[in-house]
Formats: C-alpha cells, sequence, structure tokens
C-alpha cells in the first residue's frame, strides 16, 4: 500500500491539516482554515509513501458519546438534527474532508475509511454521519447526481434532518426526476458521497448551498448495522504491509 496515514499529535500537525484544507476548500495557500470545532476532534492526515509522504488527504472526526452533543456539530449548524436525538449510543461526525485533486486513487479513501473503522470498533460506535460536498454552487453541474439520490438514498423517515441552513434547494423541485445519466452521476459524485452510499449510507432530501466554501453539501448518514458483511471483511483485511 503506497499511502498511510496517522491522527495529528500537536499543535504543528494539526496547524498542517488547516493548511490543506484551506487549500481545497479556499484556493488559498496562506489562509488558516479554522474553527472552533477543530479542539473537540481528531485530525487525521494521509500521505503517500511513493512520493516523499506528500500529504493528500486529511479530515477530522468528532466523536459523540451521547446525543446532547449533537448541538455542538458541524452539521448542526445546516441541518436541524432533531431525529438523530432518538440514537443513544456514541456517533462519530466526519467532517472536512478533502483529498488532493491531482490525486484520483480509490485506496486514499480505503485508508480513510480503515483508519475510521478502527475508532467505530474502539468507541462503540452506531451511527456516522457528516456533510458530503460538491464543489462550486451550480444546481444544474450536479442535477443527475441529485436526481439519482432522490430516487433510492433519502434519508428514512425516522432519522431524515429538517431544513435549517437559508439557503437550500430541495430535490423534489427537480424535473424529470426519473430521468438522469448514470454516466455523469459517476463522474460527477463527490468520492466520498460514493462511498459512503456503497456502505449503506443515505442522504438528507436537500442540499445546503455554502458560499462560505462555495460548495453545496447534503447530510449523510450511515448506521453501522447497515454496512454489508462482504464491505467490513474487505476493511479488516486492508493491508497498509
Amino acid at each position: 500500500m503506497s499511502y498511510f496515514f496517522k491522527i495529528a499529535e500537536n499543535k504543528d500537525e494539526i496547524k498542517l491539516s488547516q493548511l490543506f484544507r484551506s487549500k481545497i476548500f479556499r484556493n488559498s495557500y496562506s489562509f488558516c482554515d479554522v474553527d472552533e470545532l477543530d479542539k473537540k476532534c481528531i485530525h487525521f492526515l494521509i500521505f503517500d509513501k511513493l512520493n516523499s509522504n506528500k500529504l493528500v488527504c486529511v479530515f477530522r472526526v468528532y466523536i459523540m458519546l451521547n446525543s446532547n452533543q449533537i448541538k455542538n456539530s458541524y452539521s448542526n449548524q445546516f441541518y436541524k438534527l432533531n431525529n438523530l436525538k432518538k440514537i443513544k449510543e456514541p456517533m462519530l461526525e466526519l467532517g472536512r474532508f478533502c483529498i488532493d485533486p491531482h490525486y484520483k486513487d480509490p485506496k486514499i479513501i480505503m485508508t480513510a475509511w480503515f483508519a475510521i473503522r478502527n475508532l467505530v470498533e474502539k468507541n462503540h460506535i452506531k451511527f456516522l454521519f457528516g456533510c458530503s460536498s460538491f464543489f462550486g454552487t451550480s444546481i444544474e453541474k450536479y442535477s443527475d447526481c441529485f436526481k439519482f439520490l432522490k430516487s433510492k438514498y433519502i434519508a428514512p423517515k425516522n432519522l431524515i434532518p429538517y431544513v435549517k441552513a437559508p439557503k437550500v434547494f430541495k430535490f423534489n423541485r427537480l424535473i424529470n426526476l426519473n430521468n438522469f445519466c448514470l454516466k455523469k452521476v459517476r463522474n460527477t459524485l463527490p468520492p466520498l458521497l460514493s462511498s459512503y452510499l456503497k456502505l449503506g449510507g443515505w442522504v438528507s432530501d436537500h442540499v445546503v448551498i455554502d458560499h462560505d466554501l462555495q460548495t453545496m453539501h447534503v447530510f449523510t448518514g450511515l448506521e453501522i448495522k447497515d454496512i454489508p458483511n462482504n464491505r467490513l471483511r474487505f476493511l479488516k483485511s486492508f493491508n497498509f504491509n
């Protein structure tokens, strides 16, 4: 395996992650992408061993031992998460996930899921969630993706997040919902979101338009019990040697 991950162990490594986030999300090499939640999170960095240990991906994880902590999550800023309070077991929010755009290797996301799986098992996580981002704010560019998501991946009624953000686009406003191009979906669906869906994940019934980061995102949820056994076996057998 050409990639390896590590947990940030000091302020310098956290800052390295924040600078990388700024480069990807804000196209800035000087601004440091920081928020209050960073202090509560575990920060992961993924490096390419075959390219002088170049940093190629970062993300952060916020572990919630009870539903009272949902109010501190990043997602709670944009979605009404009242339904998640029904979940009494520990939860995990995956956030600020970004990959160097020059890297298209799916093994990077596999490496990230391997790291997350370790935390899930260690902390007895039952539910995983976050915001999956589309770069840009053009609804038309991603209309095929949104129709695809609406067709079979909307959240179950008992867990669905409700509208909270001031600027959203509800999928039921799309015209010809069943008319979408799978090739376009494959080419434009964010890799992280695609991996969520393969693991049994689902999304909100609307997309939030975030002008701060010039992105759009959907709330994405995954109940650990819904992950197919073959996917779990694959993650457990992942080899980093």
